[in-house]
């Protein structure tokens, strides 16, 4: 009995990692029906009080904007600028539009239930192509020490950054394509689990 409660508890953990929750269908971001089974999404679904539900389809859209790895605005590193990003370009939501803490927590939702060891490696990576990219941003090859008059910035640190760009992108552009696949593949097997579960009754 204890190994049958056991096996259900993480059949319905399995079966929430593996629902595909959100699609891109005609260029529109589409959520399935089962995602208002999830706490987050239901909160917000049920906060619009609109019958239309108009903002929290928009809500759920940034959701997977922000935070999920397919999404167009993943080129942006640095969250606060894709956020601003997203904004400008969603009618739905308004320039100054600011996360409520329901949104925060289906953020953090997702990601915890959409992270895997490709997905934690591509984060790592972009950070590093963040931090290189920022290094790149303020030096100034040119600049000199009032003192020593001597550059401020090793010029062979410089040059031997410049140089790994093309593998690091190489490695990160391999990385997303990775990524994509495993999102796919997971996709099709939580299709098929849905239906067993379905039929234990889980």
């Amino acid at each position: 009995m204890t190994e049958w409660v056991f096996f259900c508890i993480f059949a319905k953990e399995q079966k929430e990692r593996d629902m595909n929750i959100f699609e891109i269908k005609n260029y529109q971001v589409v959520f399935s029906p089962q995602a208002l089974l999830l706490t987050p999404f239901k909160k917000i679904w049920d906060n619009d009080k609109d019958k239309e539900k108009v903002n929290a389809v928009a809500e759920m859209s940034y959701v997977y904007y922000i935070c999920d790895d397919r999404s167009d605005f993943q080129y942006i590193l640095d969250e606060n600028e894709r956020h601003e990003a997203i904004c400008r370009d969603m009618d739905a939501l308004p320039n100054d539009w600011e996360r409520p803490d329901y949104i925060e927590d289906a953020i953090e939702y997702y990601k915890k239930l959409s992270e895997t060891t490709s997905t934690k490696l591509l984060r790592s990576t972009r950070g590093v192509v963040q931090k290189i990219s920022t290094f790149l941003d303020v030096v100034d090859v040119n600049e000199r020490d009032k003192k020593t008059n001597k550059p401020i910035f090793d010029i062979g640190k410089v040059v031997s950054a410049v140089e790994k760009i093309p593998k690091l992108v190489k490695a990160l552009n391999q990385i997303e394509e990775e990524v994509i696949k495993e999102k796919e593949l997971k996709t099709q097997s939580g299709n098929r689990q849905t239906g067993v579960f379905d039929d234990m009754g889980i």
